[in-house]
């Protein structure tokens, strides 16, 4: 059961749908405007047209309504959480953030009610006699929240005041919170670039960033490192035992193992992707090339388009899959759940999740799914913490304790730098290539990035010397390429 905090009862209603929230009405006729009936006005006809004309009606879901304490809208927050909505795309139209920021401007309303305070009123002579002033001491000495998410709360309602000072009442902003325009230089993978910015007085000091420790590198936030030869070899030991792991489970590990696809890529792959993985399209390093990104049905970060390398033997895996009694079983599970909860809502064959769980849901629901703007929350893959906690547990030694299923990532990218680096002393790439390569293959932006991972690799305590001739091969279409033996220890 979801948190539920009961200070906002009544306060913070979420309105499962609000219709059209972005159309207009006009009393007489318009171009490209529907005809309607007025709710509540007996036979009074309006004229309704959508965001940019014709029949562009989006509706939102789970959209937060708040309330005075005399059960009157708070109009301001109201208005101003809608105009949040107004910027984005209808297709990424989600309330998550929308109802966080609800949350937090009604524990500000709160705050203001339990002491008397007019959250209009900044006629205080001095800052401490002001609401918000007073609102960011409350959180400091509550003690309850981190320096980060007071300086959260308070960018919230600064911003929200700003808004209302723009839209609805005649607000010194100056007086809501003492600002002051800094400059400071950042070091990027690009150069150097001077960024302006506003500093507020109503916001606490935060740590820096912690330093990466050694041996590990920093990804989307995530400290990790690839498992070493022999640690690879004890994770494929332990998936390979069919009464502990499902194809299922074993199949998204190795799909991220063999093409460093992040788990939302992974997750997301539909049935029509496994078209392509036909003999004729088959690659000469023996793997298929698989799109991902926008219009493919497959999430990637940043919704950017990427190209996967399927091996062979992958894809046949894959497919055997897809077409097996128990995944058919599964997904007339999905769409008969569907039918249910989702009334008139269909999804094609072809759109079908490649992964669904033994009740038929998705593991991670792609942003192009018809219920990703609907769903209050949406899966976001909590099987690949299921699974990280069954390797700690079933796998055997040397396999490391703190494992987590990002770190396949970049032991794809590990074996991979292993196969180049032969093909570099055999003169067949020359040196430098062998990076560009890999920042191609991990999808990085910046070759700094990739280069960060080089310097972990060139750490490792094994030093892997290649014993295959890969006849200008990277896969030879196989798990066979993968090297589980440490050498030169």
């Amino acid at each position: 059961m979801s948190y539920r905090n009961p200070q906002h009862e009544a306060r913070l209603v979420l309105l499962s749908t609000l219709r059209s929230a972005f159309s207009s009405l006009y009393v007489s006729e318009a171009p490209d405007a529907k005809k309607i009936l007025l709710e509540g006005s007996g036979s009074e006809i309006v004229y309704q047209v959508g965001e940019v004309g014709g029949d562009n009606y989006p509706d939102l879901y789970n959209f937060p309504f708040l309330f005075h304490l005399n059960g009157y809208p708070w109009q301001e927050a109201n208005d101003y959480l809608l105009n949040l909505m107004r910027e984005k795309a209808p297709i990424n139209r989600r309330t998550d953030d929308v109802r966080r920021r609800a949350s937090k401007l009604l524990d500000y309303l709160l705050f203001c009610e339990d002491n008397n305070l007019d959250w209009l009123d900044f006629s205080g002579a001095r800052p401490p006699l002001r609401p918000t002033y007073k609102y960011f001491y409350h959180l400091i000495n509550e003690g309850t929240r981190s320096n980060q998410v007071i300086n959260q709360y308070t960018g919230v309602i600064y911003h929200f005041y700003k808004y209302v000072s723009e839209y609805w009442h005649d607000l010194d902003m100056k007086r809501v919170d003492t600002i002051k325009q800094v400059r400071f230089i950042v070091q990027g993978f690009k150069g150097v670039k001077v960024v302006d910015a506003e500093k507020r007085s109503q916001t606490r000091r935060t740590p820096p960033g912690s330093s990466v420790q050694l041996g590990f590198v920093r990804d989307d936030g995530e400290d990790l490192r690839p498992l070493y030869n022999l640690e690879l070899g004890a994770f494929l030991s332990a998936i390979r035992n069919e009464k502990e792991w499902s194809a299922v489970e074993r199949l998204i590990l190795m799909t991220s193992l063999m093409t460093g696809a992040r788990k939302q890529t992974v997750l997301t792959m539909r049935l029509k992707n496994l078209k392509g993985f036909t003999e004729d399209k088959l690659e000469g390093e023996g793997a298929y090339k698989l799109h991902a990104g926008p219009c493919t049905g497959i999430d990637t970060k940043y919704d950017k388009p990427q190209v996967l390398y399927v091996p062979k033997q992958l894809a046949e895996e894959l497919v055997t899959l897809a077409k097996s009694p128990m995944m058919k079983k599964r997904r007339e599970k999905f769409l008969a759940q569907l039918e249910t909860s989702h009334p008139g809502l269909t999804v094609d064959e072809d759109d079908m999740y490649l992964f669904l769980s033994d009740q038929g849901n998705c593991y991670y629901m792609a942003k192009s799914d018809p219920r990703y703007t609907i769903v209050k929350s949406p899966q976001t893959g909590q099987v690949t913490e299921t699974v990280k906690r069954k390797l700690i547990q079933k796998a055997s030694s040397p396999f490391p304790k703190d494992f987590s299923y990002h770190w396949l990532r970049a032991t794809f990218g590990y074996q991979l730098y292993q196969r180049l680096q032969a093909l570099v002393q055999e003169g067949e790439l020359k040196p430098g290539e062998d990076i560009d390569f890999i920042q191609k293959r991990m999808h990085h932006e910046s070759r700094e990035t990739t280069e960060n991972y080089l310097k972990l690799f060139k750490m490792t305590h094994e030093k892997v010397i290649a014993q295959e001739v890969w006849e200008r091969k990277l896969f030879n279409g196989g798990y066979a390429v993968l090297k589980v033996e440490a050498h030169d220890e």
